[in-house]
């Protein structure tokens, strides 16, 4: 309890610091922090010693959500973004198939904690030697020098020679800073947006969490069942990485909610008592096939957010997000408690919350192949980005409809 509370407050916090002093040095310090808290509370004897440290490291855990991943999405070109995150998630996914394997076969809990903290230290090393400050945010925080350096890095890295008279040039003035209340206050359209957002991170976190809880109310081993849901997400990840971008990242969240209502319905339905071994079986499969369609949600609400939010705005309305994410996985863990008194509750409760959740991602925007909105402006005007899914280009936000000097039609027959 104490460790999803600190991540809740760390979050939000960091979200709207990362905004104004950076992404890079945040994520640094707590990804030492993190190591250096794990790695302690691993050698303490005292639990209420042990606890502080427990807190300490869920608002690391929280601030490194919101400030690693803007920071790895600004980096990143329309057309490649879509990759750099099945990379990331199959990350995770492999991290939660090592920890069930770590934690089945080593009997000291102290152990597993040093063995899967151990290597921040090094990951820290490497965010400090080789990855610079996100281009998008020095440029703007009217610091267009550094960000000129920060590209020429880049174009290093990949092997692109610039023309000598290569300049970053701001076509307008750059903007002012904006703050994270904005999204509530600039239109009805950024404010249900981010309501929308929140609401899916919500339903996300709940049916993760809760059907990993849930994981001893199936056939087999917990720890097998929670690695294959692991190398499930791995495998997921992979194969939407030749769809999401051409069907988009809004049909494909549609399409997962669907797969997960369809899942827990089918487990509302099934007997809990007395289970025949076939209908054991086919629980098993629904709710392992559910929980690893609920974990690509997950990953790729990051994803989807990211592209949504504006630069200005994007780490404190990630941390909105994870914030309304760690409320839910508050809750979850006495899916356990409810789970012994009556099973159909919980599953009845995940299929309400997944209907909602598909209704809640209607009314997004469609993000794929789209530039990355720099203000809140932007943000707003993406509205008109509802597209076919089968659409090769998507149409580019012009600068005359962020002013207003065009209307949809206008902007749309342009």
């Amino acid at each position: 309890k104490q460790w999803y509370q600190r991540r809740v407050r760390g979050s939000l916090l960091t979200g709207l610091i990362a905004d104004w002093l950076g992404r890079k040095w945040l994520a640094t310090g707590f990804l030492l922090m993190t190591g250096l808290v794990n790695c302690s509370a691993a050698l303490l004897s005292s639990y209420d010693t042990f606890i502080i440290f427990r807190a300490i490291e869920g608002f690391c855990i929280g601030g490194l959500t919101v400030t690693f991943y803007p920071l790895l999405i600004e980096y990143i070109g329309a057309g490649a973004r879509n990759l750099a995150n099945v990379v990331a998630q199959c990350g995770y996914g492999m991290g939660m198939a090592f920890l069930c394997f770590a934690a089945s076969y080593i009997t000291s809990w102290r152990a597993v904690v040093i063995a899967t903290s151990a290597h921040l230290f090094f990951v820290a090393l490497l965010l400090i030697s080789n990855i610079p400050e996100s281009p998008r945010f020095l440029l703007k925080n009217k610091k267009a020098d550094e960000a000129k350096q920060v590209v020429k890095i880049m174009a290093s890295w990949n092997k692109v020679d610039l023309p000598d008279e290569f300049e970053i040039i701001q076509t307008d003035e750059p903007c002012e800073q904006e703050r994270a209340w904005k999204l509530f206050t600039y239109s009805r359209y950024t404010c249900s947006a981010t309501v929308a957002q929140m609401f899916i991170w919500f339903t996300a976190a709940l049916y993760f969490f809760a059907l990993s809880f849930n994981m001893n109310d199936v056939l087999g081993n917990p720890y097998l069942n929670l690695a294959v849901t692991g190398v499930m997400e791995v495998m997921i990840n992979v194969c939407s990485y030749f769809f999401i971008d051409r069907i988009g990242r809004r049909w494909c969240m549609l399409v997962s909610f669907v797969l997960c209502g369809i899942s827990v319905g089918i487990c509302r339905f099934l007997p809990h008592e007395n289970l025949h071994y076939t209908h054991f079986s086919v629980k098993t499969f629904w709710v392992i096939f559910g929980r690893a369609v609920g974990g690509f949600i997950y990953s790729l609400v990051y994803l989807y957010s990211a592209e949504i939010f504006a630069t200005t705005v994007r780490s404190s309305g990630l941390g909105l997000c994870v914030f309304a994410a760690q409320i839910s996985s508050l809750i979850a863990p006495f899916v356990i408690v409810i789970n012994a008194d009556n099973a159909n509750v919980v599953y009845t409760i995940l299929f309400l919350f997944c209907i909602v959740a598909f209704l809640a991602a209607w009314i997004l925007p469609e993000t794929a192949n789209v530039p990355l909105p720099s203000t809140v402006a932007e943000m707003d005007a993406m509205k008109y980005q509802n597209y076919s899914i089968f659409t090769e280009n998507s149409p580019l936000i012009t600068g005359d409809v962020l002013q207003g000097n065009k209307d949809k039609e206008g902007y749309l027959a342009e």
